[in-house]
C-alpha cells in the first residue's frame, strides 16, 4: 500500500515541526501530494451573541491567519527543496479537532495524517482533550502520531530551541 495524499497538522509546536520533517520522507517514498494544514481555533460560521443576534468579527483572526500562512509558506519551500513538488497549504478557522480529523481529510481524500503527539501542556490536555487522540479515533484514514525527532529520540518540549528540520 502506498499513500498518495498526506496531511500534516501544523500548529507551531515542536511536535508538529517533527511531524512535518517526518512527512517529507514519507511523501518522497510514496510520491505523494503533501497537504499542510493549520487550524485557528475559532468560529467557523457566524454565530449569535448572548441574545442570539450578531456575528463574530472575522477580522480578529486575521493576525493569526497571516502568521500561519507565512509559516506554511516556509514549510512549502522546505518541502519543495526536499523534492516534493505537489504541496498544498491551508489555514482554516474552526474547531482544530474537527477540521484536522474529519472535515479536511474527507474534503480532500486524505489517506494518511501525520500529527504531533501534543501541542499542549498537561493542564491543556485535561481541559481541552488531545487533538491527537481525537484524530486517531475519528479520522477516516490512517494516522501516525509523531513523538520522536528524526533520530527517533523523544522530543524534548521543555527546551527553548526548536530542532532543525
Amino acid at each position: 500500500m502506498s499513500y498518495q495524499k498526506i496531511l500534516v497538522g501544523i500548529d507551531g509546536s515542536k511536535q508538529s515541526d517533527m511531524a512535518f520533517a517526518k512527512s517529507l520522507e514519507v511523501a518522497k517514498q510514496n510520491g505523494a501530494k503533501l497537504y499542510l494544514l493549520s487550524v485557528i481555533n475559532g468560529e467557523r460560521l457566524p454565530s449569535g451573541g448572548p441574545n442570539g443576534y450578531g456575528f463574530v468579527d472575522r477580522s480578529i483572526y486575521k493576525p493569526a491567519i497571516e502568521t500561519m500562512k507565512e509559516k506554511l509558506a516556509e514549510y512549502e519551500k522546505r518541502a519543495q527543496a526536499a523534492g516534493i513538488t505537489d504541496v498544498v497549504t491551508a489555514v482554516e478557522v474552526g474547531n482544530a479537532k474537527l477540521e484536522l480529523a474529519e472535515n479536511y481529510p474527507k474534503q480532500n481524500g486524505i489517506d494518511l495524517i501525520l500529527i504531533g503527539a501534543t501541542g499542549l501542556n498537561v493542564v491543556g490536555r485535561l481541559i481541552v482533550g488531545s487533538t491527537a487522540v481525537y484524530t486517531i479515533r475519528e479520522a477516516p484514514c490512517d494516522v501516525t502520531v509523531v513523538k520522536t525527532d528524526l533520530d527517533n529520540h523523544k522530543i524534548d518540549v521543555k527546551k527553548n530551541s526548536y530542532p532543525e528540520i
